[in-house]
């Protein structure tokens, strides 16, 4: 048996979330102010964005939290969770939110140590959207997943304060 890849995306999905320097989500939603927890910036090139910003960082927080949930069942589950049936936290506030995503992202962690053999990452496993997908590959969306929102993150913070965005 082997856990060679099993080790490489558990340090990957928690390099994702907690220990890169740079791009780790939950070291830029540390970085945001309760006070901008729920704003929507109000200052915005409409060329770069569109008509507004859709998302605030407490709202980013609350997306990845819920595909955290739903990928959990979908790689490590039953597979039977809609999109609909996902529980959030009782509150929007900053520190409720984080709370309950750090919980998702322990449970996603837990189902990738809880692999016993790297050719369990080849098994295939229903996607969300219903279609049959490798594990390996539901884990590797959720790493991206991660980047892809701090980077949103980052950039919805250095709105809301008016820099260039390198400033935590």
């Amino acid at each position: 048996m082997s856990r060679v890849l099993i080790d490489h995306y558990s340090a990957v999905f928690e390099a994702a979330y907690r220990t890169d320097p740079f791009h780790a989500f939950r070291a830029n939603l540390a970085a945001a102010s309760p006070d901008e927890w729920n704003v929507r910036p109000s200052d915005w090139s409409r060329e770069e964005f569109g008509d507004r910003p859709e998302l605030s960082i407490g709202d980013l927080a609350h997306h990845v939290g819920g595909a955290l949930v739903m990928y959990t069942d979908r790689a490590f589950g039953e597979a039977k969770l809609d999109w609909g049936d996902i529980r959030g936290p009782a509150s929007a506030d900053m520190d409720p939110v984080l709370a309950w995503l750090d919980e998702a992202h322990a449970t996603f962690a837990a189902g990738i140590a809880s692999l016993t053999d790297d050719v369990q990452l080849a098994e295939m496993r229903q996607a969300p959207w219903r279609t049959p997908m490798p594990r390996a590959q539901l884990i590797g969306l959720m790493v991206n997943h991660q980047i892809y929102h701090s980077g949103e993150v980052n950039r919805q913070r250095s709105l809301i304060r008016g820099t260039s965005g390198w400033d935590r």
